[in-house]
This record gives structure tokens, sequence and C-alpha cells, in this order.
């Protein structure tokens, strides 16, 4: 998954909620993950900066990524006009009408075909997406002919033949190392341009490779250089695509997901976020590497509460109460009102 293109998904959700209300509290705290959490225009600064960074060019045959991100309004709602002044301003958002096929085509544009289809219906009101290419390759890139059929370990146990690419890097190369003795060994390999680094962490035996990221997110170890080092690792493409919502609600989103969202500064629809959903695509070769991410905040217009029901149809109390005394005249409980 890309942690960054989910981020930039919900700071365009951020950006509408209504700014001292639940909704807004709970996206802030999880989108910067810090207690207590910056400001809206402090996250919104160092957003927009890092865009302008990560998409910097890098000169010839440098890795380069590109960020995009899109506002689709669907049946009928529309957005307000200072919403969407912002979210261009900040995000370089575009705004328009679309349904499911619109924005399938803009996600299939963003990644360059590495991703051609994210939504499956129309059934929506807006959808707030973000996507993220990218492509770089290898300082030192491995050398086809030295690509050779490799037992890989699977989780369960069992061992699969896959094309392991191999090189052995000497001092020149300038390659950087973690060994966490009994967690994991970590090489950082260079992409052309230095401004991406590909990082491949291994757990040690024994060790859940969660457990070794956990640690390494948590306990951040200096890279040290290593005059030599052999590196055997796989050809790979891997894909994942997922709802985000069960994890959202888990780190504390609550009310964007039902009917006390407050994005009022969105929209003047009532829209709550339907579901979170993320698509992404790396795929790694002798030559570097190409990715792509995609996170879409889905949002339908929020059904009207029905109004309270009250029967009372079961034992109740029956209390009369006096206002300007706050005393209780009478207290009784029903228990057979046909007696």
């Amino acid at each position: 998954m890309s942690p960054l293109s989910v981020i930039y998904a919900l700071s365009l959700a951020l950006n509408g909620a209504g700014p001292s209300s639940p909704t807004h509290a709970e996206l802030l705290g999880v989108i910067s993950g810090a207690q207590p959490a910056p400001s809206e225009a402090s996250l919104n600064s160092e957003l927009g900066r890092a865009m302008t960074l990560l998409s910097a060019p890098g000169g010839e045959d440098a890795s380069f990524m590109l960020v995009a991100n899109s506002l689709w309004t669907n049946r009928g709602t529309q957005l307000k006009a200072e919403y969407v002044e912002q979210m261009k301003t900040i995000f370089q958002a575009t705004a328009g009408p679309g349904g499911a096929a619109d924005v399938n085509a803009w996600v299939s544009q963003a990644t360059r075909g590495m991703i051609t289809q994210l939504l499956q219906s129309d059934d929506f009101d807006a959808v707030l997406a973000n996507a993220i290419y990218f492509k770089g390759l290898w300082s030192h890139a491995f050398k086809k002919e030295q690509t050779h059929k490799r037992d890989f370990r699977l989780a369960a146990g069992q061992a699969k033949s896959v094309d392991m690419m191999e090189r052995k890097f000497e001092r020149s190369d300038r390659i950087t190392m973690i060994r966490k003795e009994g967690v994991y060994d970590a090489v950082q390999l260079p992409y052309k341009g230095d401004a991406f680094t590909a990082i491949a962490l291994l757990p040690a035996e024994g060790v859940e490779v969660a457990a070794a990221l956990k640690d390494f997110a948590e306990s951040p170890q200096d890279f040290r250089f290593m005059p030599e080092v052999l590196v055997v690792m796989p050809k790979f493409k891997v894909s994942s695509q997922m709802s985000l919502t069960p994890v959202l609600q888990h780190l504390g989103v609550k009310s964007a997901f039902g009917g006390s969202a407050d994005f009022s500064r969105l929209s003047a629809s009532g829209l709550h976020i339907s579901d979170v959903v993320h698509k992404a695509v790396i795929e790694v070769d002798e030559e570097g590497t190409v990715a792509a991410a995609v996170t879409a905040v889905m949002m339908v217009m929020c059904m009207p509460l029905p109004p309270p029901e009250l029967v009372f149809d079961r034992p109740f109390a029956f209390i009369i109460h006096h206002k300007p005394t706050n005393l209780p005249a009478f207290v009784g409980v029903v228990s057979d009102p046909s007696e």
C-alpha cells in the first residue's frame, strides 16, 4: 500500500470537515499521527510543500514521482466553490462531475496504465481521490545474466522457484546497511537522481515481517556504509486492493462514516464517507522499479434519521417535576395501567 496516497486523500476530506467538529478532530488525528495534532493550516502547508518536492524534476534518467488529486461529483451533488478553490491551490486538485467510468479513466491516466479500475459502480455522490505514480532506475542496476531460478521460502514453509536477481556491490557503489542482530537486516538501494532509495528489509529467522517492520519504524537505526555486500533479491510484481474503513474506524475515525458526519465546508448536501478504497501495485526488476497507488474517499448523502419512538408498553416511571426548585413533587411506577 501507499501511506502517502492515503494521507493526501484523507486530507482532501479533512479540509471539507467542520473545523470544530469531531469529524475534523478524528481525521486530523489519524492523518498527523501526532499528539497533540498540528493545526490544519500547518498540515496543509507541509503536504503542499511535500507535493512540490516529490514531483520535482531530477534530470535525465532520474527517478520521478507524479502526485495527482481530483474531486468528483455525481447525482447532482454540488461542492462549495471556496472548498474547490482551496483544494486547487493547496493540492493542485482538479474538480468536475463524473461517474465511475470517468474516475477510472482519470486513475488510468494518472498511474500511466498501471491501475485501470478502482470504482465498480456509480453508487456515490462525491469522490475525493489521490493517485501516485513512481518510476526509478537503479543507480547500480542488476545484470540480467545474473538472474537465476532460486527457491523462495513462503510464510507457510514451502519453497517456490522464482527469478532471483544478484549483485555484489563494491566500495565505490556506496551501499548502506542496517544489521540489527536477531531482528532484521536492511539494505538501502539508491535510484538514479539520488532523491529516492529502496529499502529492502529481511527479518531474522523466526521473526515475523510485521514485527521487524514495526521495530524498524519505532526504533530507527542509522544506515552504515558497507565496503562490500552481496544482494540476492527476487524480481516481483505485487498488488493489493482493500477497504481502509475498518482500519480507520479502529484508529478512531468514527463520526465521518455516519449520520453525524460534518462535511459542511465541502458541500451543503449532508455528505458522509461510505468507504475509503485503496489500490497499489509495485514491480521490481533488474533495471529498477515502477509503482502506482490510488486512494478514493467515497461519499454519499446522509439519510435523515427516523424520529425517536417511545412506546410505553411495559412498566415505567412517572414523575411530576417542579422546574423552579428542581424538586420531584410526585414519583411513581406504573406497573399495570389497568388498575
